[in-house]
């Protein structure tokens, strides 16, 4: 339980009929008590509350508490849902009395972060929570389908290894007459695989790629290619992208975010522009750096903030080729790389990501499939066994996922 109480507006910004302050933390209830003038105790355990907030003697607003105690609330602290009214005067008020009275604001997701670590959400949980704030994305309620798959998956590799196990041990009288009873349990074992590889990616956060580079090389007209549409203004002209595009693209399947960028070696607001692209990577994203002839290496901030880094010897068709193994050549005129750039980008999004782990599951699957066809049973159960524990990882801390965790909740409203 953490020893700071935590505030934020749970609702959006604007006047309504109703607005939505929420604390957390142990010693919310003692605070809200003395800032409504409440008896002591008044708020423990699970209750309702009408009164009024006060400062200085004088009322603020008339509100309704709703106060859960530690272990029933949703971050499992002691905490309390004040319903005031939709008035941004108040509302702000309300807030700097809260602060004032020792809460603190709390930053994107804390109040889903403290959910998870007090074990009242999982992280597949958290994840899909995240996700229904994606309105291009189809799903709309938290459905726990993602969840579910996970725990089929898990059962189907218990009886898969128990099934290799068993006939390890005993032979073929293992198999009650049925000569393919093995064939028949992985067949709907890689059936559970790919269903929640589907769900997996469903709720995933989508990956970012950034075209970042220079000016002029062909950040913009890559950008059209890969996204189909001619949203990216191209120009000879230096400094043309400044605030650059967005679109979501699919690639083999995966979807990701694509965004253009203004060239990091501009001047004034173009350079303004481009600083803000580079303080706003947070380590999860893939960068795309292009420079012409693959003359510019990516300066040392990208390199330390970005997840991933792509680099590209743009405009090979007019430039030459380089042939170097950690440069990907590419021809926005002639196609040169652009396949094999599209292959890269429907790569996983990271080892510690939920596709990622989704990935490989499936692959330890296959592959011990692949052991049985080959009569090496022993290799089979073995990659059963991890596959089993990295399922097993999942659905308890979720330790193996913390990317795609990290991602969601970084996501987040302050209010969540």
């Amino acid at each position: 339980m953490s020893p700071e109480i935590i505030c934020a507006v749970a609702t959006p910004e604007g006047t309504s009929a109703l607005s939505v302050i929420r604390i957390s933390g142990s010693g919310s209830f003692e605070l809200l008590e003395n800032i409504m003038s409440l008896e002591k105790n008044r708020l423990r355990g699970m209750r309702r509350k009408v009164g009024r907030i006060f400062q200085e003697g004088r009322t603020v607003d008339e509100v309704v508490a709703v106060s859960w105690p530690r272990g029933s609330s949703f971050t499992g602290e002691e905490m309390v849902e004040i319903i005031c009214h939709g008035i941004p005067r108040s509302i702000r008020t309300i807030m700097e009395i809260l602060i004032k009275n020792g809460a603190r604001r709390a930053g994107p997701g804390e109040f889903a972060r403290r959910a998870f670590g007090n074990e009242r959400l999982s992280a597949v949980q958290i994840i899909a929570l995240a996700a229904l704030w994606d309105t291009e994305r189809e799903q709309t309620t938290l459905n726990g389908e993602a969840e579910n798959s996970c725990m089929e998956l898990l059962s189907g590799i218990e009886s898969a290894r128990e099934a290799v196990e068993g006939f390890i041990e005993f032979g073929e009288a293992h198999l009650d007459g049925d000569d393919d009873a093995i064939g028949k349990v992985y067949d709907e074992l890689i059936g559970r695989a790919g269903v929640f590889k589907r769900e997996a990616a469903s709720i995933e956060k989508r990956g970012r790629v950034m075209l970042m580079g220079p000016m002029n090389s062909g950040k913009s007209t890559l950008f059209n290619l890969l996204s189909g549409e001619g949203r990216a203004l191209v120009s000879g002209e230096p400094g043309t992208t400044r605030d650059g595009s967005t679109c979501i693209i699919e690639v083999s399947g995966r979807k990701v975010q694509l965004c253009d960028t203004a060239g990091t070696d501009g001047l004034g607001l173009d350079r303004t522009a481009s600083e803000a692209v580079i303080d706003g990577l947070d380590g999860t994203e893939r960068v795309i750096w292009m420079s012409v002839g693959g003359k510019t290496p990516p300066p040392g901030e990208v390199r330390k903030k970005a997840g991933e880094i792509i680099e590209i010897a743009a405009k090979s068709d007019l430039d030459g080729r380089r042939e170097t193994a950690d440069l990907l050549n590419v021809s926005s005129i002639s196609g040169e790389g652009l396949e094999e750039l599209k292959t890269m980008l429907s790569r996983v999004p990271g080892s510690m990501s939920l596709s990622g782990v989704a990935d490989r599951i499936s692959g330890s699957i296959e592959e011990s499939f692949n052991f049985i066809s080959s009569g090496e049973y022993g290799l089979a159960a073995e990659l059963l066994s991890e596959a089993e524990i990295e399922t097993r990882r999942i659905l308890s801390r979720g330790e193996n996922i913390q990317l795609s965790v990290e991602r969601a909740l970084s996501g987040m409203c302050v209010g969540k």
